[in-house]
């Protein structure tokens, strides 16, 4: 009859950086998504300022929530691109994402014919 009483830590021992990297992961991509769906408010916001053309609200709004701001003007209509860096802290996952990883939201706003 064989020893048995030590199998379980052995086990549990092998099986917990997995489990701890699968933690790890499943945080930073939701911390990821959430990163998404606050852009997506933050871009309804800088969308309202410049259509009011105020530039000074955006950059004050830009500065202190830490996001930036990119236009892409065309003919009829300009862009808005707001985009923000969130750190990585799964090893290995921060390589696969480029740490630190950047999340965009965009918008397209018509220009006045008037």
């Amino acid at each position: 009859m064989r020893k048995t009483s030590g199998q379980a830590l052995v086990e549990f021992v092998m099986i917990l950086p997995v489990f701890l990297l699968l933690v790890f992961a499943a945080i930073d991509f939701g911390t990821i998504i959430y990163e998404k769906y606050r852009l997506q408010n933050d871009l309804d916001v800088i969308k309202e300022f410049y259509e009011n053309n105020q530039e000074q609200q955006i950059n004050r709004y830009l500065s202190e929530n830490g996001l930036e701001l990119q236009y892409e003007k065309k003919d009829t209509y300009t862009r808005l691109i707001v985009s923000k860096s969130i750190h990585i802290t799964t090893p290995g996952l921060n390589r696969v994402l480029k740490d630190p990883y950047t999340v965009e939201e965009s918008v397209t706003v018509l220009h006045d014919e008037s």
